[in-house]
């Protein structure tokens, strides 16, 4: 009998890009962290929150058990837990969500706001767009499975990797240099 891998299944992207409500649609792996999800139960400060779910999947990795988590993945953090995770023996997926343009996350953000949503300012919006973008690259290495989808309209994949293979898929929105690029 073949020992299964323990799986964590992170949900990445800038935010605004839809990770909350593509979550909605998936079959979350194990334990599931966020730490809006914290802020939002709690009432305590984001960074507070931040380090509170940062434990709670190290724990996971320690004790061996699966985990799924959403991330803005703007930041070397997030990549050092799927690292951890990895080196631990973690079978890792990921699906990255992300828009055509930091705009229409400004917009979105705006948009949850108005409806009783956690705000971001837009600053921050732009600039973690770019930095979450920039570590796709990254996840690519690190997990064995990714999928991209762009989230500007429905959401289309524009990359999958699985195991060793690399595939795109331009579109209207997202052509094959523009896709290259982020690899």
């Amino acid at each position: 009998m073949f020992d299964r891998k323990p799986k964590v299944l992170a949900i990445a992207g800038p935010n605004g890009s839809g990770k909350s409500t593509i979550t909605q649609y998936l079959d979350i792996v194990g334990t599931y962290t966020n730490a809006d999800d914290i802020v939002s139960a709690s009432g305590i400060s984001n960074e507070r929150a931040a380090i509170q779910a940062g434990k709670m999947r190290y724990h996971s990795i320690y004790i061996k058990e699966d985990f799924t988590f959403e991330t803005v993945l703007a930041s070397r953090h997030k990549l050092n837990i799927l690292e951890k995770a990895k080196a631990e023996g973690y079978f890792i997926e990921c699906i990255f969500v992300l828009t055509v343009d930091p705009s229409v996350n400004v917009a979105r953000v705006s948009a949850r706001v108005a409806f009783g949503g956690h705000d971001v300012e837009e600053r921050l919006i732009r600039e973690r767009y770019y930095q979450s973008l920039d570590n796709i690259k990254k996840l690519l290495e690190i997990c064995d499975i990714v999928h991209v989808y762009d989230n500007t309209e429905e959401p289309v994949r524009i990359i999958k990797k699985y195991k060793e293979d690399i595939s795109i898929f331009p579109n209207d929105l997202w052509t094959e240099e523009r896709i290259l690029s982020l690899l």
